[in-house]
């Protein structure tokens, strides 16, 4: 493992808003694992566990620099920060402590600065049982399938991939809105490259310890609060979203649909099992009645590309 002396930013990110960048990231005391040798089955379970031993940069000051501009704020109780600074920021950024005069390390293998485009529609999507099979509603499957799987051996779901290679040709950035915590950020990210997704920016819940593990007590509203937040903050944007029937996604969705009803274009779901119950089934009407389009997909579903883009049209 290397060491620094220092904590390290595990995750950063600079999403550039309505003439404003929102800055984001989780610090930690120190690398949980090495970053640079070759994945295997057992390494990678090494990497998930050792994930959850490490602590958290927690209620600490910190300052924000870029092109000259210094912002300070403060980490919260499991090492994250958000900030919003005005204008579109584009230089290196560099993060610093109290006392120390040499910047942290920043970790990460991914991209930071996340610019707009002149897409007139972007993509809001989860993670888990939308992009990655993840099995979230069978507890021993997942844990499994993450603490075994690498990144390269996990199953994309071809659908949405082929969606996003097709969005992403008309210049749709993306976000990925998940309640996957920051723990599993650098899976998540090799898997994204591995599968040529697009590199968009990821919204994680908050790095966990191991006690937290056992007892995680996530935000419910953490998804819709962070889908809200970026579509208020892009006015001129549309969004399509994507999710699965497997957790909240279908709920989530209808709520945003019902909120900003002129500003959803269309809402894709994906069906996790073979047989739909009727819960599901009167949670995806619920959906529709909202008026927005939706498509309820398998994972192989053939894509009539013309068809979908002349939905998609603003």
């Amino acid at each position: 493992m290397t060491n620094y002396k220092n904590p390290v930013v595990w995750q950063i990110a600079a999403l550039h808003l309505d003439n404003k960048t929102l800055f984001t990231g989780v610090i930690l005391h120190k690398v949980p694992y090495s970053l640079n040798k070759k994945p295997g089955s057992f390494r990678n379970l090494l990497k998930v566990i050792s994930s959850y031993f490490v602590k958290s940069y927690d209620n600490k000051e910190i300052s924000i620099s870029v092109n000259g501009q210094t912002t300070n704020t403060t980490t919260d109780k499991d090492g994250s920060f958000r900030v919003l600074m005005d204008g579109l920021q584009y230089g290196e950024i560099k993060i610093h402590i109290s006392n120390h005069t040499e910047a942290l390390k920043i970790t990460q293998d991914y991209p930071i600065i996340h610019e707009n485009t002149n897409s007139p529609f972007d993509i809001i999507s989860d993670i888990d049982d939308t992009i990655i099979v993840s099995h979230i509603k069978n507890f021993f499957k997942r844990v499994v399938t993450v603490a075994f799987k690498t990144p390269n051996e996990r199953e994309v779901i071809g659908f949405s991939k082929k969606m996003f290679e097709v969005l992403k040709k008309r210049k749709a950035r993306i976000f990925y809105v998940s309640k996957s915590e920051s723990n599993l950020f650098w899976m998540l990210i090799e898997f994204i490259k591995f599968n040529k997704l697009p590199e968009g920016v990821l919204f994680l819940t908050p790095h966990l310890n191991l006690f937290q593990l056992l007892n995680p007590n996530k935000d419910i509203n953490f998804k819709i609060d962070n889908i809200r937040l970026i579509i208020k903050n892009t006015a001129d944007k549309k969004y399509v979203l994507f999710g699965d029937d497997g957790q909240l996604d279908i709920q989530i969705y209808s709520e945003i649909a019902r909120s900003f009803p002129h500003r959803i274009l269309k809402i894709y779901i994906r069906q996790t099992h073979p047989k739909i119950s009727a819960h599901q089934k009167q949670m995806m009407d619920d959906l529709v009645s909202t008026g927005v389009p939706v498509k309820y997909f398998k994972s192989n579903d053939r894509l009539e590309i013309s068809d979908e883009l002349i939905q998609l049209k603003s």
